[in-house]
């Protein structure tokens, strides 16, 4: 019998009852049809229903390819392989992964085969054939295969649970001195800490090797992943919630870090650089971080850059972290930036952003992005979303305030800009140091290097109120206080006096100094 002559007869005689068990073997049903009314039964026939849709040998030569592929990325040279290992989590991670692998492997082939011997031995061979004996449970047979992989699961779950608890526990105290490290994610950057040694910095991670290393693990906004695949694995970096994890870089090199939670639009651009040091290495970072860069020459591009970047960029990006008090600034600085956004996250003029401090000495942009040289910060600079789509700088600096979202510089503005950032590298004065200005101080500089990114001169809003008059009203403000001593005041604990409808969010400028202050207050009180 045909399928079109099956199928002919049921659609013919369907309004009789007609009972149709059907056994699917490969390519083929077999049906036991049972029609009251006629004078036999259709008893065990097979059919041969439809083939493939499509044609075997291009589907083959296109998974084949595709195969390689797949398989290329798991070469132990790729840059975010966990196979090519370089510390003893990930090592001991990849280990067990092959373990689990081998069985699973094993137990593939041997269901594998054993479904392929059945098919091969109990196929049809002719019309002829009858069907095979069906057996409707086997006692014995359901018990070992129920047995065999609690044994399986119970092997992978030994070594499992405790490298998970061994990874977990705290840091080993016995493989040298612990480098403490905070890990803040941030949409869509990572910012890093190191509270023993007072050092902040971005998107550039150093480590000494063979030393361990113990993160504290937050996210300011949502949640993030941090995860360096050939050195640890993958902890989540969640608000309000402190995760923990440690890690031992064995091996002198620069290694991929990757966000791996999605955490929005820039989620697979949010990337990080591990720089394993020597220990040599290592210190030297560390005390050049705290070495200011010289400072530039007059009229120099760089002082032009100088200036620049402090009238359109300081609000959002420290670049000065290296004296004494600066990282305890930083951290403060960067909550009242991240308060001052959370406040108006549609119109604020300000957002946490990477400290640029010695920035010179980085290798990668926009997160590890792009190398770092002069061509692809100018391009940074001038439309971030050319490298990077959905920076909140270009959203809220207000140097991005255009139609089109490009910056409001010239070219060479931008360029002396990138000039000025490609210069901040560690100088030649000690660590530690801050480098004074020679001569009387100017307060119209002062004012332009620190303040102008967030207060005009006249009377309009940038992020804190414009200045004009101030020294006419300041004494007005406060009883008992002179205009000199509010406006004093102000710059050393802004917290004292917030203006109505502003955020408060102006750092404290006592390491300006007391000759840069008192500069700075008598240029205000001549701004009319």
């Amino acid at each position: 019998m045909t399928v079109a002559s099956v199928n002919s007869e049921c659609y013919a005689f369907q309004a009789f009852k007609v009972t149709s068990p059907i056994l699917v073997v490969g390519d083929v049903f077999m049906t036991n049809i049972n029609y009251p009314f006629l004078a036999g039964t259709y008893s065990s026939q097979m059919h041969r229903v439809s083939k493939l849709s499509f044609p075997l040998r291009p589907a083959l030569f296109l998974l084949v390819p595709m195969a390689i592929a797949l398989l290329a990325a798991c070469t132990p040279e790729n840059n975010q392989s966990t196979f090519g290992t370089a510390g003893p989590i990930a090592e001991d991670q990849a280990d067990l992964f092959k373990f689990i692998f081998w069985i699973a492997a094993i137990v593939f082939i041997l269901v594998e085969g054993a479904v392929i011997f059945i098919a091969i031995k109990f196929r049809r061979r002719s019309d002829s054939d009858k069907l095979p004996y069906q057996t409707h449970g086997n006692t014995r047979l359901e018990i070992t295969w129920t047995v065999i992989p609690i044994f399986i699961l119970a092997i992978i779950a030994v070594p499992t649970l405790t490298q998970i608890w061994e990874q977990q526990n705290l840091v080993p105290q016995d493989q040298g001195q612990v480098l403490n490290i905070e890990a803040i994610g941030h949409q869509w950057w990572f910012e890093f800490r190191y509270p023993d040694h007072e050092v902040v910095t971005s998107n550039e991670l150093h480590i000494p090797v063979n030393r361990p290393v113990a993160f504290k693990l937050d996210s300011q906004d949502v949640i993030h992943s941090f995860w360096v695949p050939k050195i640890a694995g993958k902890v989540d970096m969640v608000p309000l919630n402190d995760n923990y994890m440690w890690m031992i870089g064995d091996e002198v090199g620069t290694y991929y870090g990757q966000c791996a939670e999605f955490c929005g639009i820039a989620h697979a651009h949010m990337r990080f650089r591990v720089i394993v040091d020597t220990e040599e290495d290592f210190q030297a970072w560390v005390a050049g971080m705290h070495t200011a860069p010289n400072a530039p020459v007059a009229g120099s591009p760089e002082a032009s850059g100088k200036n620049l970047f402090a009238a359109n960029c300081s609000s959002c990006h420290t670049n000065d972290s290296t004296s004494p008090g600066s990282y305890a600034r930083e951290i403060s600085s960067q909550q009242a930036r991240w308060n001052g956004w959370i406040s108006d996250i549609e119109n604020s003029g300000i957002v946490s952003a990477p400290n640029l401090t010695n920035f010179g000495q980085h290798s990668t942009i926009g997160a590890g992005l792009k190398d770092l040289n002069k061509e692809t910060l100018e391009q940074w600079i001038t439309d971030p979303s050319s490298i990077k789509i959905g920076t909140r700088m270009q959203k809220h600096a207000a140097v991005y305030d255009t139609s089109d979202g490009a910056v409001k510089l010239s070219p060479t503005e931008v360029s002396d800009i990138a000039t000025f950032l490609l210069s901040l590298k560690p100088g030649s004065a000690p660590a530690g140091s801050v480098v004074e200005a020679s001569g009387d101080v100017d307060g119209a500089e002062v004012f332009a290097t620190n303040c102008a990114s967030c207060h005009s001169t006249g009377d309009n809003t940038v992020v804190g109120p414009g200045l004009a008059g101030i020294g006419d009203r300041a004494g007005t403000l406060v009883d008992g206080l002179s205009a000199d001593e509010y406006i004093e005041q102000s710059i050393r604990e802004p917290g004292a006096f917030i203006v109505d409808g502003f955020p408060a969010v102006m750092p404290g400028w006592s390491h300006l100094g007391d000759d840069s202050i008192d500069a700075l207050v008598t240029y205000l009180k001549t701004l009319k």
